[in-house]
């Protein structure tokens, strides 16, 4: 369905609508407004924040509204939680080789604060965070990460995030687990409407994969000495395997930027795959595949791995082979 998916975060895959109000209110305060709970705060409050707050405290400088905002925040004893199925979700885009990246108007320090106690910050590829103006910002993260409009879909709670994807000839879809209601998300015309995250999961997970295959790094008759076979006499000598090895790395070839802690080492891999061959004897061909498959993901962390294995035993033949493919699980 998708190759590349954008997420907003508040409201999308993290809930901080109880702090985000405590901090709005405490902006409010400073200007003698009135507070809001929470059914006011969903019916009023709109992004770009800055927008908003012209309209409500048209007296105020951003650059104090900000100050306010991020006092309050930071000093708050309220907390935050994933909503629910947001972690399973993006570990199935893992899994699947699916691009993904975080625009949201969350302060930088902030998002690096919640996405790492939460445990997402690793998931995605790129951080676009302290945004204001999303719908006039997208266009350059498209263009930096090379995103192909049909391919591409970004997701969040609120109108200005369908109405960013619009701008960037995107399809938006909304999720109902945020900040606007039914009705508000309604009037920015979604593509897709979702109530929650595990229902795009499904849906996502019935569409065919894309067409565009992923980038993949190739590992071509890796020798492996081993001692296997299914009588005891032939383990009992090493013999000489070969291994062809196939790769989806965790992000794509542009995304890597000549960075290598962004690929997989294959000298490291290798190496291991050699000493992992070597570690017990073993009866199957079909077992060392897997278990050198399983390696390149849970160990180098492959998206997938696919381990074709060759033996030499019978002399009428060129080789025997296995081939397996292992894929990152959510």
């Amino acid at each position: 369905m998708f190759r590349n998916l954008i997420f907003d975060w508040s409201g999308t895959l993290c809930d901080d609508m109880a702090l985000t109000i405590e901090a709005t209110n405490y902006v409010l305060k400073q200007y003698n407004r009135a507070p809001l709970d929470r059914c006011a705060f969903r019916n009023e409050f709109q992004l770009p924040y800055p927008d908003y707050y012209a309209v409500k405290i048209p007296e105020a400088k951003l650059e104090d509204l900000e100050n306010y905002y991020r006092y309050a925040f930071d000093h708050s004893t309220t907390g935050v939680t994933l909503i629910p199925h947001a972690k399973e979700f993006v570990q199935f885009c893992r899994a699947r080789g699916i691009r993904c990246f975080i625009l949201t108007s969350m302060d930088p320090k902030a998002f690096s604060e919640q996405a790492t106690q939460l445990g997402m910050y690793d998931y995605f590829e790129h951080i676009h965070s302290g945004i204001h103006n999303k719908e006039h910002y997208i266009a350059t993260l498209m263009q930096q990460h090379g995103l192909d409009p049909q391919q591409t879909a970004f997701i969040g709670d609120m109108q200005h995030d369908i109405r960013a994807a619009h701008c960037a000839g995107i399809t938006g879809i909304g999720v109902l687990t945020g900040y606007n209601n039914p009705t508000q998300l309604a009037e920015a015309a979604p593509e897709l409407t979702v109530p929650d995250l595990s229902a795009l999961r499904k849906l996502m997970a019935t569409a065919p994969a894309p067409a565009e295959a992923a980038d993949t790094i190739h590992l071509n008759k890796l020798e492996l000495l081993c001692c296997i076979g299914v009588p005891e006499e032939e383990r009992a000598t090493p013999q000489r395997l070969t291994a062809n090895i196939t790769l989806t790395p965790p992000c794509s070839f542009t995304a890597m930027a000549e960075d290598i802690a962004r690929t997989i080492d294959y000298h490291s891999l290798s190496l291991r795959l050699e000493a992992l061959a070597q570690e017990q004897p073993t009866v199957l061909l079909e077992t060392l595949a897997h278990k050198l498959a399983t390696c390149c993901v849970q160990e180098f962390g492959a998206i997938s791995a696919t381990v074709e294995l060759h033996k030499y035993i019978l002399p009428q033949l060129a080789s025997t082979a296995v081939r397996t493919t292992v894929c990152a699980q959510g």
